[in-house]
């Protein structure tokens, strides 16, 4: 692998990794709603509703639905709590991703050169 690849990828580590603690931080958030859920006999299946999913992400307002029972309203109300802290971790892991890359890539090509 040349300089430049592993600046590439030694670049972009930090970013993947705040995107994979900020997932893992996530899918507790909603295994917490599931159980919420769960716990009054209700099912929120976070994971397998591509409706819910796009609701969340890109119409919070309509997440919750005036027939949705207390105990569902609880479990959105939680996911939605954690909405804006997962993505907004999300775009700074993205950024430190596509930062981090550049100039690692950069950084490894201008020292090999020079070494």
């Amino acid at each position: 692998m040349s300089a430049g690849e592993w600046g590439f990828f030694i670049g972009l580590t930090p970013g993947a990794i705040l995107a994979i603690k900020n997932m893992v931080y996530f899918q507790k958030v909603i295994n917490r709603a599931e159980s919420i859920a769960r716990a009054s006999g209700q099912l929120l299946d976070f994971n397998l509703s591509s409706e819910l999913k796009s609701d969340f992400l890109l119409r919070p307002s309509r997440l919750i639905k005036a027939n949705d029972s207390p105990a569902i309203v609880e479990a959105k109300t939680c996911l939605l709590e954690a909405r804006r802290g997962v993505l907004r971790r999300h775009a700074l892991a993205f950024a430190y991703i596509a930062i981090g890359a550049f100039v690692g890539m950069v950084s490894a090509i201008a020292l090999s050169e020079h070494l």
